[in-house]
């Protein structure tokens, strides 16, 4: 179960346009790879970038080409772990404040373009108020799109997966034994 918190380090850091240029020439420095997410097309001076390790993606706005910015992030860890199928976790998934007209919609893309290279999404261990609504927001997407989706307490032992059939069972019930 996701555990709430307030605020993570990554927001703080990220938010503030100092530490985020900083970041951002940080992730540059280390010759990251173009990346493309079907149905996303960039505006001009902004640039789709995954790092050698594949499990960082940024958007990089080099509207100041001097001063690049991460416009969004979003860091992955794949892992075979409990459910036996390689299944991906978006560890942060942040998006800047100044860039609302081109990330309208941008996370979902991104989920859906990693839901389909890896079939199976986890919810981070942690996450901000934001975090949860963003996976409030993934769940109900996948159950419109008629995809599976279950329920998958880590703690107890065993892999007990009831399915959540639709939008009234996870608020009802599963949300409330999802987060704490």
């Amino acid at each position: 179960m996701p555990q709430n918190i307030e605020q993570a380090d990554f927001d703080e850091i990220l938010r503030k346009p100092t530490s985020n240029k900083i970041q951002a020439k940080k992730f540059l420095a280390k010759y990251p790879l173009n990346y493309a997410v079907e149905g996303v097309v960039l505006p001009e001076k902004f640039e789709l970038k995954i790092n050698k390790n594949k499990n960082a993606i940024r958007l990089i706005d080099r509207t100041d080409f001097e001063c690049p910015r991460i416009a969004y992030a979003v860091d992955i860890e794949v892992t075979n772990e409990k459910i036996h199928h390689k299944s991906c976790t978006q560890v942060i998934v942040w998006a800047s404040p100044r860039n609302e007209e081109l990330l309208v919609g941008f996370p979902r893309k991104v989920f859906n373009h990693l839901l389909q290279e890896y079939v199976i999404m986890i919810t981070d261990k942690q996450q901000t108020p934001d975090g949860k609504r963003f996976w409030e927001r993934r769940i109900i997407q996948a159950l419109e799109d008629n995809k599976f989706v279950y329920f998958c307490d880590k703690s107890q032992e065993g892999l007990d997966l009831p399915m959540i059939k639709n939008e009234d069972d996870f608020f009802e019930i599963f949300e409330p034994m999802g987060w704490g």
